[in-house]
């Protein structure tokens, strides 16, 4: 379990498979209309409170947004809202990101000039990046209209399933985990330096 806190009201835990398995919980079983994921998100927050060194109070009110990942587990971010805001209801709110998507590159050029828009969009998320034979493929844990727009410019996309997750995972190379588009970006920096 990766946890970090990019501001005082945003937390982000990263499950992996292995964590989901010791919580006993899968991705398509979060929902938190279920005593079984008020309990994790419980867990979770807990083990986040002991890391950060704060209390984080599970009755406070908070959006959780849950992304999987393409070698399994999961992404759960944590925002925690003002309790002056009126315009969100007092209940909390789980958004589970449906899909992510599979990106089939030709070329290391179009991989580049994606992950450049991408970027420039403001829509980075979550990525992976595996080669085979000369075809680069990006998963993004992303089923944003945006991204798949600005995407189709540079390659084939396709919405990801686990079997072609676990197919990738176990077929293709590996070349960058989690943050492959700013991977991507700062390997671009530094070519253009050299």
């Amino acid at each position: 379990m990766k946890i970090n806190s990019p501001d005082e009201d945003k937390i982000i835990v990263d499950l992996t498979s292995r964590d989901m398995l010791e919580l006993d919980i899968t991705y398509e079983d979060m929902d938190y209309s279920t005593i079984e994921t008020r309990r994790v998100i419980w867990t979770v927050l807990d083990e986040a409170g002991k890391v950060l060194g704060r209390e984080l109070d599970p009755s406070r009110r908070m959006i959780i947004e849950a992304s999987p990942k393409p070698e399994g587990g999961c992404t759960l971010c944590f925002t925690i809202l003002d309790s002056k805001r009126k315009s969100v209801s007092q209940k909390h709110t789980l958004k589970k990101q449906s899909e992510s998507i599979v990106c089939d590159f030709e070329n290391l050029d179009d991989l580049f000039r994606a992950a450049e828009e991408i970027e420039r969009s403001g829509t980075a998320s979550q990525s992976s990046l595996f080669e085979l034979d000369g075809t680069y493929r990006l998963i993004l844990n992303c089923s944003s209209e945006i991204v798949k727009g600005i995407l189709s410019e540079f390659c084939r996309i396709r919405n990801a399933s686990r079997l072609i997750c676990d197919f990738t995972n176990e077929h293709w190379r590996l070349l960058a985990e989690n943050n492959a588009v700013g991977l991507l970006l700062n390997q671009q920096v530094k070519n253009k330096r050299t």
